[in-house]
């Protein structure tokens, strides 16, 4: 086996090269509290191969991570799934004027539609009402969709994927749910449309049967993975795979280039490399355990009165079947836990607030009335513990009574009308208004919950006086939303007429 890239920073680290070269801190062990780690850092020096043009070390751990993942190229991202993402529309942005995605697609989805000038086409997932959150895509609702394009283009059936960029889709989303990919995958193929799915959440997959296949290993053209978000490697790395006749390696090679720093991390780039050679080695064995930790404690949280737990696949035995008609929307993989208290006036805000602070336990995310954490091969059973341990103190104090938090919408049941072209109302003169002001005015920015990151208005939609209560309601109760501001009141970017 090829030396890996951190072995290979260390040695040089330990040898007596002076750096008269970036970075600035010289490996100087005075130079702050993170000296030690300076060690390694180091820029494009000979011997340590170069990221926009891998010819040796770099290629390797690339190739490594290409074999592992199953897929006919794989690239390091060190500006996270974000660079992924704008690099793999951007590759295929030359097929098409429309970019046919989900509507909980995360806004750097937006971002590269904005960024090439393509139309967005939604298809709006179901919604789960018991527990407050969005169903996965199914192969029927994509090509329905593609037919609904061509009918209103006049275009035969024959030629209804002209035009159509790609298919963009989230899964898992942040609550874990998937989609139907193979069949997505054979639907769009079918019109010679290229899938691209930001499987962000899903580095884990395909390396134990318990959890779902890779999109990678399920026919996906273009798959994005943060292997910081559920394998163990550093913030901000990621991967981006390809595979298949669609993907255009030098055109997708120069949008990577353009997205990705000049000045790439060799320590991010250690750590995805290292983080590869971990699930090589152990990952099955870890992702056993999670499966057996995660079982244990939803056995004894399904005995709870109030709380409960969203059942995923780990639990149900369901699988992905390869017949459409057999696809259950509603699965969800085991690495996500939602923690519900629907039904009790709980809203989940101020439920992680509570495990936060009284038990010291931080949740990944909140939503209207719920919580999500993330369950990794690297969770430890006391962590399992002390999280029984606190979800059942809190249940005892709850009792069942009226939703209140019935008083807003769930952001994901949001479906705007958009009145004029994204792009067009992102680059146009627009006026911040208060909300009591901007009723039936245009949104001219984004405008989200962040966690997730997914937009609740877009640039060119209708803002409506329900979506400003809705947004006011989140804010009021310590959500983060982005893309307003508050001064003696809240305030929302509009289109100036």
């Amino acid at each position: 086996m090829k030396q890996s890239l951190f072995d290979a920073l260390k040695r040089y680290g330990d040898k007596d090269y002076y750096p008269f070269h970036m970075p600035g801190h010289k490996r100087n062990p005075e130079s702050g509290p993170l000296a030690e780690i300076y060690r390694y850092d180091i820029t494009e020096i000979d011997g340590f191969d170069n990221l926009h043009q891998p010819e040796a070390i770099l290629r390797d751990v690339q190739n490594r991570a290409a074999t592992l993942y199953h897929a006919d190229n794989t690239y390091l991202l060190i500006n996270g799934s974000t660079a992924g993402i704008l690099s793999a529309v951007s590759a295929v942005a030359e097929r098409g004027r429309k970019l046919l995605i989900a509507r909980n697609c995360h806004r750097a989805v937006y971002h590269a539609a904005f960024l090439n000038r393509l139309e967005i086409e939604y298809i709006y997932p179901d919604f789960i009402e018991t527990f407050g959150i969005s169903a996965g895509i199914t192969g029927r609702q994509v090509e329905k969709k593609i037919k609904d394009i061509a009918e209103q283009e006049k275009r035969p059936e024959s030629e209804a994927g002209m035009g159509i960029a790609a298919v963009v889709l989230t899964s898992p989303t942040y609550d874990g749910i998937l989609s139907d990919v193979p069949e997505i995958v054979r639907t769009a193929h079918r019109y010679g449309i290229p899938v691209i799915i930001d499987q962000a959440h899903g580095a884990h997959f395909g390396f134990h049967p318990g959890f779902p296949e890779s999109a990678a290993d399920e026919g996906a053209d273009f798959v994005i993975h943060s292997v910081h978000k559920t394998l163990p490697a550093p913030t901000q790395t990621a991967l981006l795979h390809c595979n298949g006749a669609y993907t255009q390696r030098e055109r997708l090679e120069k949008y990577l280039r353009i997205y990705q720093s000049s000045s790439p991390s060799y320590l991010l780039m250690a750590g995805i490399d290292s983080c590869m050679e971990l699930v090589e080695r152990e990952g099955e064995r870890r992702l056993e355990e999670l499966l057996c930790n995660r079982k244990k404690l939803v056995q004894k949280l399904n005995s709870l009165k109030h709380i409960r737990i969203y059942p995923s696949i780990a639990e149900t035995g369901r699988i992905c079947e390869d017949d459409p008609e057999s696809f259950d929307v509603s699965l969800q993989e085991p690495g996500k836990l939602l923690i519900s208290a629907r039904g009790t006036g709980l809203e989940g805000r101020r439920l992680s607030d509570i495990l936060r602070e009284r038990y010291h336990l931080e949740m990944e995310m909140s939503g209207a009335d719920y919580v999500i954490a993330i369950l990794t091969m690297m969770d430890r059973s006391e962590g399992y513990e002390r999280l029984r341990r606190a979800l059942t103190e809190i249940d005892q104090s709850l009792i069942a009574e009226s939703d209140k938090r019935g008083e807003w919408t769930p952001y994901q049941k949001i479906q705007p009308v958009a009145v004029t072209k994204m792009s067009d109302a992102f680059m146009s003169q627009s006026i911040w208004m208060s909300f009591d002001e901007a009723a039936g005015r245009t949104a001219a920015d984004f405008v989200n919950i962040y966690p997730p990151g997914i937009p609740v208005l877009v640039p060119g939609e209708r803002v409506e006086a329900e979506v400003l209560e809705m947004l006011a309601a989140y804010r009021n109760n310590g959500y983060t939303v982005q893309g307003i501001r508050e001064n003696s009141g809240y305030y929302i970017k509009t289109v100036r007429i």
